[in-house]
C-alpha cells in the first residue's frame, strides 16, 4: 500500500491510497500537508538540503586558495636583483651561459661564442656549485681461516 499527494483536474490537492491497483481519493481538508523533516521524519524541522554541504565546500575552497597562491622566493629575488656582467648563470631549463646584458625584465645571456638569447629574469638561477662526493664504502671480504683450511 503507498500512499501520495495527487492534485485533482479541479485544483484541489489530495491524497491517493494505492492498494493493489485501487486508487481511493480523499478531500484536501483530510490531508496532512505539513513539510516532512528529512532526518527524523516529523513535520516541524527544517529539511536538509544544501546547508549541510555549504560549509565543507567553503573550507575545500578556502584550503585551496591556500595552497594555489604565488610562494614568495625571498633568496631568489635578492639574487636576481644583484645580477652582474659577465656572471655565470643557469637557466631553469638548464641552459648555462654568461650574463652579458640587464635590463628590468629580463637578461641576455651568451650560450656559445657569439650566441645570445633573451631571458626572463624570473628563470635566472645561480650556477650550482659541485658537492664533495663521499667515496662508496667497499665491503671487507672476511675470509674464514677455518674454511680456507679444509678446502
Amino acid at each position: 500500500m503507498a500512499t501520495m499527494l495527487y492534485l485533482n483536474p479541479t485544483g484541489e490537492l489530495s491524497e491517493v491510497t494505492v492498494q493493489e491497483s485501487v486508487m481511493t481519493f480523499l478531500p484536501t481538508s483530510e490531508v496532512n500537508t505539513n513539510p516532512i523533516d528529512q532526518t527524523t521524519g516529523s513535520g516541524n524541522g527544517k529539511p536538509g538540503g544544501m546547508g549541510g554541504m555549504l560549509l565543507p565546500l567553503i573550507l575545500l575552497f578556502l584550503v585551496m586558495m591556500l595552497f594555489m597562491r604565488p610562494r614568495q622566493d625571498k633568496e631568489g629575488e635578492k639574487f636576481r636583483n644583484a645580477l652582474q656582467m659577465d656572471q655565470d648563470v643557469v637557466t631553469s631549463s638548464g641552459i648555462f651561459g654568461k650574463i652579458k646584458a640587464v635590463d628590468e625584465v629580463s637578461v641576455t645571456l651568451e650560450i656559445a661564442q657569439g650566441m645570445r638569447i633573451k631571458v626572463d629574469k624570473r628563470y635566472i638561477n645561480p650556477v650550482p656549485t659541485p658537492q664533495p662526493v663521499k667515496p662508496a664504502k667497499q665491503k671487507k671480504s672476511k675470509k674464514d681461516p677455518s674454511k680456507e683450511e679444509k678446502a
